[in-house]
């Protein structure tokens, strides 16, 4: 297999990775903050694409893994851009407000706060240093074959997600 294809498995792990561990990012803090279990998604399954595409986007600044800053800044100010944007068309275009920032420090119409973009911060040092490098270490040591029938079965699950979610 030529390396193109293996970034790309690589990456579709990292995008599916994410979102789930997005998914119990959130409930794990909607029960801290509300003492309930709940997930802001929009989809059935345990996964939430926006965390999935953020942390596609950190990989664009992958090449500077040497200076933590520009991976914390960057992930900082893209996930933040990503997130306002996201609650933006989802209130406009689908009338959906899944979360909501009101009141929080530098908030820009609840759509994005300080404290949410210093922790996808934080997430994006969590997704270079620790997560991408162990699904690179475990890609290389695994059949890659295995990973795509894997992935493959994935993608026909979350595509079927998404047009259940549209159908509804």
């Amino acid at each position: 297999m030529n390396k193109d294809n293996k970034l790309i498995v690589k990456l579709a792990c990292l995008f599916y990775i994410c979102s789930i561990l997005g998914f119990f990012y959130e409930l794990i803090l909607n029960y801290f903050e509300n003492k309930k279990v709940f997930s802001h998604g929009i989809l059935f399954g345990p996964w939430l694409p926006i965390y999935g595409t953020g942390a596609l986007l950190i990989m664009l600044f992958y090449k500077y893994r040497d200076n933590p800053y520009i991976i914390f800044f960057s992930s900082f100010f893209l996930t933040a851009f990503l997130e306002g944007t996201c609650g933006f068309i989802l209130l406009k275009f689908f009338k959906k407000r899944l979360w909501d920032y009101t009141g929080y420090f530098l908030n820009i119409k609840g759509f994005v706060c300080f404290l949410s973009a210093f922790c996808f911060g934080l997430g994006g040092l969590l997704i270079t240093y620790v997560i991408y490098p162990l699904i690179d270490k475990i890609v290389s040591k695994i059949n890659i074959k295995e990973i795509e029938n894997i992935l493959s079965f994935i993608t026909i699950i979350f595509l079927g997600d998404i047009i259940a979610t549209i159908l509804k």
